[in-house]
């Protein structure tokens, strides 16, 4: 996948997230399909990068780092409120086995788009 279409298909998977978030958990299908689909095309775009075999690796790093930053928003009160006011962007509180489960899903996707590539 071309470089540009991978990068803008990531920006606006996550600026859709980020639209629908203050509806919190209404759309909580939408936000596991896109773990699975953003997983994909992060594949897409670190495989105009990074060899085939560090794909995983890269995809799995930032699939926590992400997990990390959900993380760090709900502790950060002021931070939270910031965002919930000004953007009404929600984060939802974390959850251990939904941590997993979106980690997992995003690893998923990658698998999926090397097996398909």
């Amino acid at each position: 996948m071309n470089i540009l279409i991978s990068l803008f298909s990531v920006i606006i998977l996550i600026s859709i997230n980020i639209i629908f978030s203050y509806k919190e958990n209404k759309f909580y299908w939408l936000y596991e399909a896109s773990h699975f689909v953003g997983g994909f095309l992060l594949a897409a775009l670190f495989l105009n990068f990074f060899d085939r075999k560090l794909i995983l690796l890269f995809v799995l790093t930032t699939s926590i780092l992400w997990e990390v930053y959900e993380f760090l928003i709900n502790k950060n009160i002021k931070i939270k409120k910031y965002l919930e006011n000004n953007f009404r962007y929600y984060v939802t509180p974390p959850i251990f086995s939904d941590t997993v489960l979106d980690i997992l899903l995003s690893v998923l996707g990658a698998v999926f788009y090397l097996y398909l590539f």
